[in-house]
């Protein structure tokens, strides 16, 4: 079992490096888990969509035009999708668990923070994408449980690299 956090600033990259492991991996391992995707209108980000990365299920995270008093700066967060992406996401059976992002618009959702509660308590192998600065106790959490490793433009491609060796058993220590 191997469990690994990654973090960085905004846009650096940790979406994409969840995509090239998952798209590496996805042919011969059982992986659950989604990613969180920009989502920009005229190259103005406007808010962000989950995407399960088993089935291909959508769902707003949050929208600048959400109606939702739930706020994390200018989104509005939706946690009806959230927490539906929480209780529908089949991970029992997976060998890899990919999270992309723990970060403040998730921990808005008890379900989420419950989910990811039970994987921690599972035997899985996990990728999981975290916040850079958020001191939430289940980031403190995963921090203390996994190697977390911190992205930018020099290492992001190796890192991802090194991490779908050590998911394939090529390597027996990460990055």
């Amino acid at each position: 079992m191997f469990r690994i956090a990654i973090t960085g600033r905004p846009g650096i990259g940790k979406t994409t490096l969840c995509l090239k492991v998952f798209n590496a991996l996805k042919n011969g391992k059982n992986i659950s888990g989604f990613i969180t995707e920009e989502v920009r209108e005229n190259n103005i980000r406007k808010g962000f969509k989950l995407i399960n990365l088993a089935t291909g299920e959508e769902g707003w995270l949050a929208h600048v035009n959400s109606k939702s008093a739930i706020r994390v700066g200018k989104y509005g967060v939706e946690l009806t999708s959230i927490e539906r992406f929480s209780k529908n996401l089949e991970w029992d059976d997976s060998e890899i668990i990919i999270i992309d992002e723990i970060g403040p618009m998730e921990l808005k959702s008890k379900e989420f923070i419950k989910m990811i509660e039970m994987i921690l308590l599972s035997d899985k192998s996990c990728l999981f994408t975290i916040h850079l600065k958020s001191g939430h106790f289940l980031l403190k959490k995963v921090r203390k449980e996994f190697e977390v490793l911190v992205i930018d433009e020099k290492n992001r491609d190796s890192i991802a690299d090194k991490i779908v060796q050590l998911f394939t058993g090529e390597r027996g220590d990460c990055c």
